[in-house]
């Protein structure tokens, strides 16, 4: 059996390449949503919205897209060097690194975002990993470790984000995966993992309504970033980071009396032009 391979969305691999600075990248994404973005800036300027995994693909050009939108960002994930970097893209951000499965980290980085920038408007929980394996072949270590980053990451970062929500009407956004929706026989860890933030995130949903956060499950299809690592995908043929970045816009971007229970959406599978 060749030997399980790593992947992930939570940042910090080592053959993620480095962040792009270009005015081109930065006016391309511009100009793509440049119906929405009027409205998105009134929205979110001046928020304070966390997200972990901040350092994977998606994560890096969310950062970006709610920093130009004028968003207060304190982004985590586990790489000093991956952070550094996408603060250099975007100076205003706060930056913590954190492992995201140890309660210790989480909570010292929930502290000193609030210290930085106040009381949280929105969460968005990124961080993940996934590791393809046979069953049988799986042992214990790596089931943990798939559980433990997609599952109690999650919950930690709910669990210290909720005594630093502003008042009323904050937000918390779980990403998930069509993969918890469907189980596939390449990554059945994973498939359950997910399944399991989206229960998680319901159920959270239910515990803070008095409080009128809107607890949203985002459950997306595979998405062109370094998560894949070396598996043979057709990366053309799957969303790309910016489908799901303007998917998470949309949902923190809601007025406050709107609330977004769970998104899935995933590519057509025709090849991106």
């Amino acid at each position: 059996m060749a030997p399980l391979r790593k992947t992930g969305h939570a940042g910090g691999m080592p053959d993620i390449p480095p962040i792009e600075n270009t005015a081109t990248s930065r006016a391309s994404a511009a100009t793509r949503h440049s119906d929405s973005s009027d409205h998105g800036n009134a929205l979110l300027s001046g928020k304070h919205i966390i997200v972990t995994g901040a350092t994977g693909g998606i994560g890096q050009s969310l950062v970006a897209r709610l920093t130009d939108l004028g968003a207060r960002v304190s982004a985590t994930g586990t790489s000093h060097q991956r952070l550094n970097q996408l603060r250099a893209v975007a100076p205003s951000i706060f930056i913590q690194a954190a492992d995201i499965t140890s309660e210790t980290d989480v909570a010292a980085f929930y502290s000193a975002a609030h210290e930085q920038f106040g009381d949280v408007d929105a969460v968005v929980n990124l961080a993940g990993v996934s590791i393809p394996g046979a069953i049988a072949e799986t042992d214990v270590e790596t089931f943990k470790r798939v559980m433990d980053v997609n599952v109690l990451g999650t919950f930690l970062s709910c669990k210290h984000a909720i005594s630093r929500l502003r008042e009323m009407d904050a937000q918390i956004v779980n990403v998930g995966s069509m993969a918890g929706t469907r189980p596939n026989p390449t990554a059945p860890l994973y498939c359950t993992a997910k399944a399991a933030v989206a229960m998680l995130t319901d159920a959270l949903a239910l515990q803070l309504k008095d409080r009128r956060v809107r607890v949203t499950n985002l459950t997306p299809g595979g998405a062109d970033t370094p998560f894949w690592g070396d598996r043979p995908v057709n990366r053309s043929a799957l969303l790309a980071s910016d489908d799901v970045v303007d998917t998470l816009v949309f949902v923190l971007s809601r007025p406050d009396h709107v609330m977004v229970h769970d998104i899935r959406f995933e590519s057509t599978g025709r090849e991106r032009s």
